[in-house]
């Protein structure tokens, strides 16, 4: 679960949730010392998605190029039944 939080939600939502919080400080700001508030209805929404887009396709390949152990160094040894009881399956190193 936490795998899939960083790896798709976070990359995605990450963008909006810095757009958000500096256009919270930013209304803060302004009240306190006048000009004009961000209107957070005309924010730069198609472009923030588009952003997240972007972080999380590029999560998602160096995720799936970073991870993972040689093919040709380790032998998978599938799950099994011995004895009464389910071994899982193992990687084991050449």
């Amino acid at each position: 679960m936490i795998r899939t939080i960083f790896i798709y939600i976070l990359p995605l939502v990450l963008p909006l949730t810095i757009y958000l919080t500096w256009a919270w400080f930013r209304i803060g700001y302004v009240k306190k010392h006048g000009g004009e508030a961000p209107k957070i209805e005309q924010g730069p929404w198609p472009f923030l998605l588009l952003l997240g887009a972007i972080l999380t396709v590029a999560l998602m390949a160096t995720t799936a190029l970073m991870r993972g152990a040689d093919p040709d160094a380790t032998n998978y040894i599938p799950p099994r039944y011995e004895d009464g009881r389910v071994i899982p399956g193992t990687m084991e190193e050449n």
